[in-house]
């Protein structure tokens, strides 16, 4: 049995990244940026207007008050969209609308509600600075600048920013497929009934929700039946479709627990199994080839568990993420918990923040079959394995499944 950091960084040492792959840029978002992306032109590509309004020069309007204001002859108009040849000289200005092309011998932009227009002269109601109102060429990229770097996730602000720049294709690495198997002759699907001795099989659906958290793609493979045949088929179906396998149950020591066997038998590599860690002990990795296979235990919270701790860095990882660990923070405990030492507890709690502090509290019963308490949680709070009492008031580190608001 090893301790959750060494099952961590064993895991986290197979990761490979992916593939790299050109989409087109309104496929991309989600996906994680291949390479840096550098500008090649100023943007915006010449001064412009800020505003609807007046350029001008900024001189004239010295001393301008709504009382007393500076007048100036209007020598046209220009919409955003179109040039004029029309230069701008001391006592003049040129009507412009926002994102037009400043006028030459203009320095400046009056905004229209600063202004009072009479036929072909309009009045300067206040003084106004140079450059004021105005948006340099190359104030928001430069031809040449880094603009974007690989690992970047895509989102709607970078997806404007390659439109801005005229790309159409995006270099990203491919998302993995996840494939899941939930096993146990015990289960049935969802939309069936129950009879004696069966349960719903909640896993895959977890599971596939949290597979597409992460921005991989999930393939629900069903429920393989105990026995070696079964098993086998759906592994092998998973194997070769897919670059991660995660199958839950059957990874323990019951007489009907067929997963080792047959992943053995496939020529996977075991590179641990059991981890000092409660829920998920029976926690299994394996490599074959270039896929990775975790071998979840079957109860619901440790299936849950095993996944944001385990799983869901490794599929980051493999997109190229920058970002593959939840949010820590150290937060108040607002309970006594005994435990016994030589297991990492993962404590399901919810999370408030007052003042800037953060403050745990139990979901309630933190059995392994109770998924209640991975509703209701808001973070993961992990009590070292040294440690057999926390009190009220001690501060553990608690991994952050949502973000609470400030009260």
């Amino acid at each position: 049995m090893i301790e959750p950091k060494e099952a961590l960084r064993i895991i986290l040492d197979e990761v490979k990244l992916q593939s790299v792959e050109k989409v087109n840029l309104m496929d991309s978002l989600g996906y994680v940026l291949a390479e840096d992306v550098f500008s090649d032109m100023d943007i915006p590509p010449f001064d412009n207007s800020a505003m609807d309004g007046f350029a001008i020069i900024a001189s004239d309007t010295v001393g301008s008050l709504r009382e007393s204001p500076k007048k100036l002859t209007v020598l046209g108009s220009l919409r955003a969209g179109d040039v004029s040849n029309v230069k701008v000289v001391s006592g003049s200005a040129l009507k412009i609308m926002t994102g037009a092309p400043t006028p030459a011998g203009a320095d400046a932009v009056v905004k229209k509600e600063d202004t009072f227009l009479n036929d072909n002269e309009v009045s300067v109601l206040s003084e106004i600075k140079k450059g004021e109102n105005i948006r340099l060429a190359g104030e928001d990229m430069i031809k040449g600048e880094k603009v974007l770097s690989i690992g970047t996730c895509l989102k709607p602000q970078q997806i404007g920013l390659f439109a801005s720049l005229g790309k159409s294709k995006v270099k990203v690495f491919k998302t993995p497929t996840v494939a899941i198997i939930s096993t146990g002759d015990e289960l049935v699907e969802i939309d069936e009934s129950l009879k004696p001795g069966k349960i719903r099989n909640s896993n895959t659906y977890s599971l596939t929700a949290q597979v597409m958290l992460c921005g991989a793609n999930p393939l629900s493979l069903g429920i393989a039946r105990d026995n070696v045949a079964d098993t086998k088929k759906k592994i092998e179906l998973g194997l070769d479709n897919s670059d991660v396998l995660l199958t839950t149950g059957g990874v323990s020591m019951g007489d009907y627990d067929v997963v080792k066997d047959v992943l053995g038998d496939l020529g996977a590599e075991l590179k641990f199994w059991k981890v000092a860690q409660k829920p998920g002990m029976p926690l299994a990795f394996w490599r074959l080839d270039d896929k990775l296979i975790f071998g979840l235990p079957g109860n619901p919270v440790s299936t849950m568990v095993c996944f944001e701790e385990y799983v869901r860095p490794a599929v980051l990882k493999m997109m190229g993420r920058k970002l593959i660990f939840r949010s820590e923070v150290n937060a108040v405990f607002e309970h006594d918990l005994k435990k016994k030492s030589g297991r990492v507890f993962f404590v399901r709690v919810n999370v408030r923040r007052k003042n800037g502090e953060f403050y745990v509290s139990l979901t309630g019963p933190q059995g392994s079959g109770i998924l209640k308490s991975m509703s209701l949680a808001d973070g993961i709070a992990v009590i070292p394995s040294d440690k057999t009492l926390i009190k009220t008031g001690d501060k553990v580190k608690v991994h952050l499944v949502n973000l609470p608001e400030d009260h």
